[in-house]
């Protein structure tokens, strides 16, 4: 490639103003095909958060046995974070939902997914037969370790694309504003 056709490449590449906005050629993360898909995951992550603590919020004597069960945390710690969780997770499920302060909820939102994926596998690795608590105090017949992993880590790949597509979004922003 020559040195004029590299000076082209590079000017076809480079941010553009459209409409009052800068832009890259290559952009399409705001795409109708991908924009609309992470709304809805957003919507729809959202949404698990609120559903999975308020249940918990309703019963915390009964999450607090559940985070027991997992026999992670000190005994002395077990109710606080039987307390708090489901208000951290109420709350984040609101900011996600309603698209407030998005850029730390949705990354928080990942750090609890890690987390919960790695209690469920510290878990299942230390023989311990429980059920999540994810959604309901109320024990199942059989918790289905396998349903749980699948489940949490389809919730953390949501979680990642809402970040990459937030974070890109601000990125651009800066961008606008030099």
């Amino acid at each position: 490639m020559s040195a004029g056709e590299k000076l082209q490449e590079m000017r076809r590449l480079r941010p553009v103003k459209v409409e009052g906005k800068n832009t890259m050629n290559h952009d399409r993360l705001e795409s109708r095909g991908v924009k609309y898909p992470l709304l809805l995951a957003r919507l729809l992550l959202g949404a698990v958060f609120i559903a999975a603590g308020a249940g918990k919020l309703l019963h915390p004597h009964a999450f607090a046995a559940i985070v027991s069960n997992y026999q992670i945390l000190p005994e002395q710690l077990v109710n606080g974070a039987a307390v708090i969780l489901p208000w951290l997770e109420t709350i984040l499920g609101l900011l996600i939902l309603f698209g407030f302060w998005l850029p730390g909820a949705i990354s928080l939102a990942d750090l609890l997914f890690l987390i919960f994926l790695a209690a469920l596998v510290s878990a299942a690795a230390r023989g311990i037969d429980i059920d999540c608590g994810c959604f309901s105090v109320k024990p199942t017949a059989s918790p289905n370790f396998i349903w749980y992993l699948s489940r949490d880590l389809l919730f953390l790949l949501l979680a990642v694309a809402i970040t990459i597509q937030t974070y890109s979004k601000q990125t651009q922003r800066e961008g606008n504003h030099e």
